[in-house]
């Protein structure tokens, strides 16, 4: 292992990680993926000199489901648009999820969990160690932030309005005993000069832990090696969120 092992409590009321097929009528993976688990851990802790890797996630509660009916707005806001009411908020129309006349939105039904807890453990995988930038040094960070509730980002479970909340794992957090064939799920995304590529694993429960080392799961060393390799392209947040004293999330 490149680095010692980092765990995560997460958990929440809801929970949606959406299968890629179902995307139109939400129906949920019964556990989370790796990538919205690596999403959890940047938000709380991320910098762009690293990223998390994730290696197994165990589910704490049993996997309960069911289903709602919400309304989802069909379109989005264009860039341009954004600009211009940024720059003058007087002409500024939100987008509407009703489900009659004069909206934008349509209802939908979407099958979650509920009263969903999990452990993530991850490592830091360093793209440059020179100088103090070492796995310890982000391990270090991660578990202040964890302690003191910290984020830069509101961490949530697969969609933004099912907040997550972090923590150390409980002492009397212990896996499910069930076992279960999970199918082919979502890894993570690549996000490559050519396009974004998707990278999915044939995903199993056992003793209510999944393993998720990409070393074991992702047999293709050329999708390994991208999907760790350029994942971590995304924009640099704001340096005033890199530091310890800021307001923790609530």
């Amino acid at each position: 292992m490149p680095a010692p092992l980092i765990r995560v409590r997460v958990s929440g009321e809801y929970a949606c990680f959406t299968r890629p097929e179902t995307k139109v009528e939400r129906y949920t993976y019964p556990v989370m993926t790796p990538s919205a688990a690596r999403n959890i851990l940047d938000g709380i802790c991320w910098r762009p000199q690293m990223r998390w890797v994730v290696t197994r996630i165990s589910v704490l509660k049993p996997i309960r489901m069911i289903s709602v009916l919400r309304n989802e707005v069909q379109s989005k806001l264009s860039p341009s648009s954004v600009k211009k009411w940024m720059g003058d908020s007087s002409g500024f129309a939100p987008l509407v999820a009703g489900a009659g006349n004069g909206t934008d939105g349509t209802p939908r039904n979407t099958t979650l969990l509920r009263d969903a807890a999990y452990w993530v453990d991850a490592y830091p995988l360093v793209f440059d160690s020179s100088g103090d930038n070492t796995p310890g040094k982000y391990l270090a960070m991660m578990e202040r932030r964890v302690a003191k509730g910290q984020c830069f980002q509101r961490p949530y479970l697969g969609c933004r309005e099912f907040a997550a909340e972090f923590s150390p794992p409980l002492p009397e957090d212990k896996p499910i005993s069930d076992s279960m064939p999970i199918g082919r799920m979502l890894y993570d995304i690549a996000f490559l000069s050519a396009g974004n590529r998707a990278a999915f694993f044939e995903a199993r429960l056992v003793n209510g832990v999944m393993d998720t080392d990409p070393a074991m799961v992702l047999a293709d060393i050329s999708v390994r090696e991208n999907l760790l390799r350029r994942s971590h392209n995304k924009p640099e947040p704001p340096a005033s969120t890199y530091f310890e004293e800021e307001t923790p999330c609530s």
